[in-house]
């Protein structure tokens, strides 16, 4: 894994095979950093925890079929992997990212639950 990666370059895809390419690239280029992340953080996880996660993150944009969104979210998951691997990110940066999932809370719906919570 190189310790340095280069900077991210804006592009357009053309089409969805061209955007289902760089999303999967996208994909194997994390999916192969998860070891070495564990290992030069210094996690107390292990690669599979990491590797599920980055599963999970994208799975979670698995419907979106607007290109231009597409593009915006290869983008942003090129630009998180370059500041993770260039270690431009801390420990804490790191862990946050596994800990979203069971933070999440539902919001409440009905009227009572709103108030309660300070909601209109």
């Amino acid at each position: 894994m190189p310790a340095f990666v280069p900077s991210v370059v804006t592009t357009s895809s053309t089409s969805f095979l061209q955007a289902r390419r760089r999303v999967l690239q996208g994909y194997r280029e994390w999916y192969r950093a998860g070891p070495w992340i564990c290992e030069n953080y210094g996690l107390e996880i292990t690669s599979d925890v990491v590797r599920r996660r980055i599963r999970a993150e994208y799975n979670k944009f698995a419907g979106v079929a607007d290109l231009q969104t597409i593009d915006l979210l290869i983008y942003k998951g090129r630009t998180e992997y370059e500041e993770t691997l260039n270690f431009w990110k801390q420990k804490t940066h790191i862990m946050r990212f596994f800990d979203e999932p069971s933070r999440i809370q539902k919001k409440p719906t009905d009227f009572l639950g709103r108030f309660y919570a300070g909601r209109d």
